[in-house]
């Protein structure tokens, strides 16, 4: 998982009486401002620095005095000092509605996610943590790697406060493997489909509660992908790879390829439409994960296997983390 910092630096400032009972002395008003570091990527489809900086995030605080978020009950964060505060980056980051400061005492709790037209953030009365409800975009190509983080028990200091961003979905991709040395073969398309669209992230246990059905996700390909004999192509591209919901398969979920069959002489021997491969039974999208599908291309284009890689979403430059205790 990429790092994302979010760092809280000590200044002086001095703000509005309204803010007097929340801040000490006016010579000693700290101002909350945000920074971020981002690990580097290859991957466009991917949150790092740059994409954050266009999309910008959105973070809520909250209050708790002396008590701590494991000992928060319903309606316990009470309301936010920062409300759904959008950062948004020139030169530096800016936060609508700022500046905001630091409380006189108490512990403050951090909770933030891309900002994003798709996401609803919401902290129902009944509620301990707050959730966030979100769409995936039917078009792989407008798909984004949505980030959440949260940090708890934060008090006034002049340290920088770091607040780590975690995949909150899934990352798909694709390769395949012919099962003849002697044949090549040409993919036209694959896609995912009978998998929910939109899911619930809750704070408290970084889990989706999923619901409804999306119609068809195009795995973006390159026009007549190349695969040559047994030797495994990965199909990535440049735009990067699905970022779906988080979920368990069902009888509904499924894979869907078509592609061409050649002899050694480049003759076309086998043309196969939209065969289907049953997701049912798989191993469940993780959290954060990434799933890549190997697909074995039968020589006469009748039956298709696949073995399932899963793994944690990372890559040589980016470090895993955990989300943050309490």
């Amino acid at each position: 998982m990429k790092k994302i910092l979010l760092a809280a630096v000590a200044a002086l400032a001095i703000v509005g009486c309204s803010q007097n009972e929340e801040i000490e002395k006016a010579g000693e008003k700290a101002e909350i401002n945000f920074g971020t570091i981002v690990s580097k990527t290859t991957r466009a489809a991917v949150t790092n620095i740059d994409s954050l900086q266009k999309s910008g995030f959105t973070v809520y605080a909250y209050n708790t005095g002396e008590t701590e978020m494991k000992s928060v009950v319903a309606k316990g964060l009470g309301t936010p000092f920062m409300n759904g505060a959008i950062a948004t980056y020139t030169t530096k980051w800016d936060l609508t509605g700022g500046p905001y400061y630091w409380p006189f005492n108490g512990n403050v709790q951090f909770f933030a996610h891309a900002t994003d037209a798709s996401s609803k953030y919401e902290l129902k009365d009944s509620d301990i943590y707050p959730t966030i409800t979100y769409t995936i975009n039917d078009d792989a190509s407008k798909q984004k790697d949505f980030v959440v983080a949260q940090l708890y028990n934060q008090k006034k200091t002049e340290n920088d406060v770091k607040l780590s961003f975690l995949h909150a979905l899934t990352q798909v991709n694709f390769s395949a493997k012919g099962s003849n040395n002697n044949l090549k073969y040409t993919i036209s398309s694959i896609s995912i489909e009978g998998v929910a669209n939109t899911g619930t992230y809750s704070f408290a246990d970084s889990t989706w509660s999923v619901t409804g059905k999306a119609g068809i996700y195009t795995y973006p390909i390159a026009d007549n992908a190349p695969v040559s004999g047994t030797t495994i192509s990965d199909l990535d591209q440049a735009k990067g790879a699905l970022m779906l919901m988080p979920q368990a398969m069902t009888t509904d979920s499924k894979i869907k390829i078509s592609y061409n069959v050649y002899n050694a002489t480049d003759v076309k021997i086998d043309a196969v439409t939209d065969a289907v491969i049953s997701l049912n039974n798989t191993a469940a999208w993780g959290v954060g994960k990434k799933v890549r599908y190997t697909l074995t291309l039968s020589s006469e284009g009748a039956t298709i296997s696949f073995a399932p890689e899963v793994g944690n979403w990372s890559t040589s430059d980016d470090t895993p983390v955990a989300p943050p205790a309490e």
